[in-house]
């Protein structure tokens, strides 16, 4: 019953059915109308056959007085006589002659005439001057002497007029014996009914054909209607996926973040179980990058940084710059290089080259744990993996030759610092040494591998600013005076302006910023206090103003590490970080120069 009520009729079943029913209604209701007229037809026929007898044969030789009272037996003798030689035959088994009181004048069964009896409506009709017909069933009163002639008898009444007259004075009634005329309506009707059937069937079946033509044509628009709809649909939403694809590549500032994003959008974007990208470096191809969907994860990241070797089959597919799919049961190929594929994890794998001009990257591979038969590697699939590969290559040229100008870059700093450091000391490894120092402070404290990475460019980058402050200021060995001090005082924010340039240095370029912020908020450029002073600057702050207390300057010979330390105690609080100072004296203040 569940399945009945959820079916959903096609327009084909819909007409069938419809169609069917509707067919058969009209087709039994025209039969059975034109049966009913065609009877009425045989019977009218036959009621004025009778009529047209009764009123030529016998009508002229009625009179006025044979209507007035029963006739006597000679006119009775005469009448009868005229009526069975003229008007009853086969059909006619018995006529009646009424006056309009309702008295029957004449009968010919002669113990009928004489007796009165209400007027029917047929006979009243007759008696108005119209030809009145009723299939009797013999049931009224007046036709207890005819119920041993038949079961059912057309009684026709036929209206009299004497000499012309337009008055009616009486009339006839004309019984037949339907027993002769049912076998001819009962052929008609038979007749009609396979007819109407016949051409109702011949109309239905060339409907049929028609709606089933139409039908299908119409389904075959339909499926083409949804075919281009759901390949706009597939289209667009490929468009969407390459488009939310480009904006995190351009987003991406790394090459770690770059390879992230292409791998999870090759995953979801065309719907494998796990996705990796494959660079060749120095004639090797190695896994660089993996996400999978699932928890396949833990597997498939132990492989990361693996090297594949010169890889032949890695080499035919960048060499050739076209996709491969390669299947588990299609493959023969040896152990190592079954798993060098990861066709094990995998059913089916697409290779897809990446490169930038004539220049090969290496492969984005897709990874597919479901069957073949199951999950195909489509042409559609193919175009959208094809043009995923286009935009990692570029992203990853893009970020190849960004880092490369991030290290040129940092390579020019590091030079500048370099110089700094030879005119502004005495010490060749200053800011060496305070890297170290600074990096044993922030272990201390817990720095992440990133943040120590920050603070150690910031400890070795943290004068380069003084670039732009002049010799003359930097080299005084007296006291600077006020202008000079402003002058002094802006090197934090021209080495932060140098650095800031480089995302890999944004980090550091923060510390050199504050590194002459004080704790108590007195500090330059901005006057930052307690945690608002990045950390990094904080530990900065304590390392470099211990060693420009044990360093020899040229405006100063140097000091104790003892005092020092007492320094660095005094003002604990208010120039340096109390946890900062306690992690510098805990990692051991190193010994003076």
């Amino acid at each position: 019953m569940k399945r009945l009520l959820a079916w959903k009729p096609s327009l084909l079943a819909s007409f069938s059915i419809l169609g069917g029913i509707l067919t058969v209604v009209i087709a039994v209701v025209l039969a059975l109308g034109l049966q009913n007229q065609l009877e009425r037809n045989a019977l009218q026929q036959e009621a004025a056959t009778a009529a047209d007898q009764a009123l030529l044969d016998v009508g002229p030789n009625i009179s006025a007085t044979d209507l007035s009272a029963p006739l006597n037996p000679a006119r009775f003798a005469e009448i009868d006589m005229l009526i069975h030689r003229d008007v009853m035959d086969a059909h006619v088994v018995r006529v009646k002659i009424w006056n309009p009181a309702g008295l029957l004048t004449y009968s010919d069964d002669p113990s009928e005439a004489g007796k009165s009896y209400p007027l029917t409506d047929e006979l009243h009709n007759a008696l108005g001057g119209e030809i009145a017909t009723e299939v009797s069933t013999l049931t009224k009163a007046e036709n207890v002497g005819e119920r041993g002639l038949a079961s059912r008898l057309l009684e026709v009444y036929v209206p009299i007029r004497l000499g012309g007259s337009s008055q009616v004075v009486g009339a006839f009634e004309i019984y037949h014996d339907l027993t002769v005329l049912d076998p001819i309506i009962a052929s008609t009707n038979r007749f009609v009914a396979l007819g109407v059937g016949f051409g109702f069937l011949v109309l239905y079946g060339s409907l049929f054909v028609l709606v089933r033509n139409a039908s299908r044509e119409l389904d075959r628009r339909n499926n083409e209607n949804k075919r281009l709809f759901e390949e706009e649909q597939t289209r667009q939403a490929e468009l969407a996926a390459l488009y939310g694809l480009s904006r995190a590549l351009a987003d991406a500032r790394d090459f770690a973040s770059t390879l992230a994003v292409v791998t999870r959008h090759a995953v979801e974007t065309v719907h494998v179980t796990y996705s990796r990208v494959v660079l060749l470096e120095a004639g090797n191809f190695v896994i660089r990058a993996t996400y999978p969907v699932r928890e396949m994860k833990d597997s498939l990241e132990s492989s990361e940084s693996k090297s594949l070797g010169a890889n032949a089959i890695c080499q035919r597919v960048l060499d050739g710059n076209a996709p491969a799919v390669l299947t588990r049961a299609s493959l023969a190929l040896a152990a190592a290089e079954r798993e060098s594929l990861f066709l094990g994890p995998a059913d089916t794998i697409c290779l897809i080259p990446l490169r930038v001009g004539d220049h090969g990257l290496g492969l984005l591979m897709f990874a597919e744990a479901r069957g073949a038969d199951r999950e195909p590697f489509s042409a559609e699939k193919l175009r959208l993996a094809r043009s995923i590969g286009e935009q990692a290559a570029s992203a990853l040229d893009r970020i190849g030759l960004f880092d490369q100008l991030e290290q040129s870059y940092l390579q020019m700093v590091l030079a500048l610092a370099n110089a700094v450091d030879a005119k502004d000391t005495y010490t060749a490894d200053h800011a060496q040494r305070l890297a170290e120092m600074a990096l044993a402070v922030g272990r201390g404290l817990g720095m992440t591998k990133l943040e120590l990475e920050s603070l150690r460019y910031g400890a070795i980058l943290h004068d380069i600013g003084k670039i732009g402050v002049p010799d003359a200021v930097l080299q005084k060995p007296t006291r600077l005076d006020a202008a000079e001090w402003a002058q002094m005082r802006q090197h934090p924010l021209i080495g932060a302006g140098i650095l800031e340039p480089v995302p890999h240095l944004a980090g550091a370029a923060q510390i050199v910023r504050h590194h002459h912020e004080r704790f108590d908020g007195q500090g330059y450029p901005d006057g930052l206090a307690d945690a608002a002073i990045p950390l990094g600057a904080r530990i900065l702050t304590v390392v470099d103003s211990y060693s420009a207390i044990v360093d020899k300057r040229i405006y100063k010979d140097a000091r104790p590490a003892a005092e020092a330390v007492a320094e660095l105690r005094k003002h604990s609080g208010t120039q340096f970080d109390p946890a900062v100072v306690q992690a510098f004296l805990a990692a051991g203040a190193p010994a003076t120069e």
